[in-house]
């Protein structure tokens, strides 16, 4: 079994975020994408039972599975390529990203936020700068009690990153003094 976490699910907006996102990771790799074909409709069931989509009364409320085709509208900007399914892998994990076929009202909310640890302020300055463009910092780039650099920020499609370039501690066999040798980055402990 492996598990994949977080499972991101946009609209429409797929392949901006998986471009946005090999910008701002250092070491960002795309693993694999599958884009729906030309063509491909979104249902809207906003618009079910509407004079334009006629029988779209027919498509049950609540289920996404084999909806009528004429309670589906077109996609019409075809440079945003609907993604059907892709992985992207930041820091030997795996991100699932694709679009939904089925408009809904809900987003992105930043009571799940995607954990990062970073091993330098550069990589830190990077990471938050690019992620930040177009949207907005939850908690102020800083040094706080439990990191030297950490930020909370909302990126421009609504997904929330916790940031952290964590204090370092020197290993057992160094000197007091040589900080400078730090620890690698890990995933902080929280007390």
């Amino acid at each position: 079994m492996i598990l994949c976490l977080p499972f991101l699910m946009f609209q429409g907006r797929a392949q901006e975020a998986i471009d946005h996102y090999l910008k701002a990771f250092p070491n960002a790799e795309l693993l694999e994408i599958m884009h729906h074909p030309e063509g491909t409709e979104i249902f809207d069931p906003a618009h079910q039972g509407d004079a334009a989509a006629p029988d779209a009364g027919t498509f049950p409320t609540g289920s996404i599975t084999n909806p009528d085709t004429a309670a589906m509208e077109t996609v019409v900007d075809w440079e945003k390529t609907l993604v059907a399914t892709a992985q992207l892998q930041l820091g030997g994990q795996i991100l699932m990203i694709q679009d939904s076929l089925v408009k809904h009202e809900f987003d992105f909310t930043p009571s799940i936020s995607i954990a990062v640890v970073v091993e330098s302020a550069e990589e830190f300055s990077q990471v938050t700068e690019s992620l930040a463009e177009d949207g907005e910092y939850l908690m102020e780039p800083g040094d706080y009690d439990f990191a030297q650099n950490y930020a909370w920020v909302r990126d421009k499609f609504g997904v929330t990153w916790q940031v952290n370039h964590p204090h370092r501690t020197p290993a057992p066999e160094e000197a007091p003094d040589s900080a400078a040798h730090a620890a690698p980055a890990r995933a902080p402990e929280w007390s």
